[in-house]
């Protein structure tokens, strides 16, 4: 089949603030403390060879405890818009891949400190650490699952 016929039957591209907005729908329920739920959790865990499930859902939740919801939230958001931009010429064609939510999932693999006024309360800065990119990796990986690009 010629390249034409292939253009001619993808979608239309999204703009990069069209997908951002619906991003950011999918991230902000992902934030929520009840998203949290041990069945995802252990999806979460298998899908990235983490610790025991039962271990990381009590981690989650003491990290929607300290964490600034919206800090994490707007963080989230702002390295997606980052990653996209940079996409640039391969937008089209991680969008027509269905790839985007992939760009997603992997902000929760960054090595990532909380930015300041991220946690609600003073803690040491590897247990911060810890707390923040636990719950930035499960809300971006809960997040890109429910993201309808």
């Amino acid at each position: 089949m010629p390249l034409a016929a292939l253009a001619l039957d993808d979608p239309p591209l999204r703009r990069p603030s069209e997908l951002i907005a619906s991003a950011a729908i999918a991230i902000r329920a992902a934030a929520a403390p009840h998203a949290a739920s041990f069945e995802d959790v252990a999806l979460w865990c298998a899908e990235f060879g983490a610790v025991d499930p039962r271990l990381q859902v009590a981690a989650l939740r003491q990290a929607y405890e300290v964490v600034v919801r919206e800090a994490l939230i707007a963080d989230l958001i702002a390295s997606l818009r980052a990653r996209l931009l940079v996409a640039g010429p391969y937008l089209a064609v991680l969008s027509s891949r269905g790839d985007l939510p992939r760009l997603l999932v992997a902000l929760g693999l960054d090595d990532a400190a909380p930015p300041d006024g991220a946690l609600a309360r003073a803690l040491p800065p590897r247990i911060a650490r810890f707390y923040w990119q636990r719950l930035r990796a499960f809300v971006a990986w809960t997040a890109a699952r429910n993201w309808t690009t």
